[in-house]
């Protein structure tokens, strides 16, 4: 009986050893591994919880109609500031160029669209602090837009009502203030993993020109 109470007494320990050597093995190794994983996801991408891409309302409305205008705006209707890219958007001044507004007769019978030219642009990367827009919570931002000749047949459309819609897709749009996007970021405009991209459109207005 003694030396069987001799042995368990020397095993105690060496299963305590075992134990919290083990323990340590596990707590250790997951810890870094999980926090390795999460610090990855929040650098490639955003939360797609916080895509505000839905959260761009995109509208048309017309300013005048001698000469015609149309004001192009973009609402925020996230909970906080975001920016986006102009290019290729509805904040884009060559919006018009780029094919980005369709013009539909009313009452027309096929529906069709009328031609308008468009142009290509080649950008210089990265974008200037002038190619980005920053719209708080809440707020709005508009450009105006006149149709002129050869852009827009205004000589054959004179006097009718044509329905307009402006849509596209979004380049680029982060969730934050312009200064807090980084250069690596800017330099990745429209491929980096930490913006977000998607497509626009606005609803369909009634203009007369």
């Amino acid at each position: 009986m003694g030396i069987q109470r001799s042995g368990q007494s020397r095993n105690v320990p060496l299963l305590l050893l075992l134990t919290v050597v083990i323990f340590l093995f596990f707590r250790y190794t997951g810890t870094t591994t999980t926090g390795i994983s999460d610090h990855q996801v929040a650098v490639e991408m955003p939360e797609s919880g916080n895509n505000v891409i839905p959260k761009l309302q995109v509208s048309v409305r017309q300013v005048s109609s001698s000469p015609p205008k149309l004001g192009i705006a973009v609402t925020n209707a996230h909970a906080g500031p975001v920016t986006v890219l102009t290019w290729d958007s509805p904040l884009d001044p060559l919006a018009l160029q780029l094919g980005l507004l369709s013009f539909v007769p009313a009452g027309g019978d096929d529906g069709s669209p009328i031609e308008i030219p468009t142009v290509q642009v080649r950008r210089r990367m990265p974008p200037g602090a002038d190619s980005l827009a920053t719209i708080g919570a809440g707020q709005t931002r508009e450009q105006e837009l006149e149709l002129r000749e050869p852009i827009v047949p205004l000589g054959r459309l004179r006097g009718t009502v044509v329905s307009v819609v402006c849509r596209g897709e979004w380049t680029s749009v982060w969730p934050s203030e312009a200064d807090a996007i980084s250069k690596e970021s800017l330099a990745n405009a429209g491929a980096g993993e930490d913006a977000f991209r998607g497509s626009f459109q606005s609803e369909a207005v009634d203009i007369e020109i």
